[in-house]
């Protein structure tokens, strides 16, 4: 077995997944002897399941402690931005897919920049 299917199975387990429900996601129908703690990993099960999301909040919140010079956890922070009792920046609403993303314009007559594109090139 590769070293690549190894190391799908072991990360598979991880996220809580049973041997056999992670050897059945293999369509071919190689026989796979190998126990899921052979890969060992610097990062916890929780932070190999955090989102890019979370991620990008966990990081917010060290900007918004340092600013404001206070010592929040991630969750009272999350509790802040959703609650409106702290304002962002950005749209959290639509970063966690609580609401459609905005279109990007896809009509560049309506980019007011474009005459200075095609002026100066940059």
């Amino acid at each position: 077995m590769s070293d690549a299917k190894k190391s799908a199975i072991a990360k598979l387990a991880k996220m809580g997944l049973t041997e056999e429900e992670v050897l059945s996601l293999f369509v071919d129908n190689e026989e796979v002897t190998v126990t899921v703690e052979e890969e060992t990993d610097d990062l916890s099960d929780y932070e190999e399941s955090k989102s890019w999301q979370q991620l990008v909040m966990e990081e917010h919140v060290g900007y918004y402690n340092k600013r404001y010079n206070v010592n929040l956890t991630f969750d009272e922070y999350y509790e802040g931005v959703i609650s409106g009792k702290i304002e962002v920046h950005y749209n959290w609403k639509e970063m966690l897919g609580l609401e459609e993303q905005t279109p990007l314009p896809t009509d560049p007559s309506k980019d007011i920049k474009t005459e200075k594109f095609k002026k100066n090139g940059n």
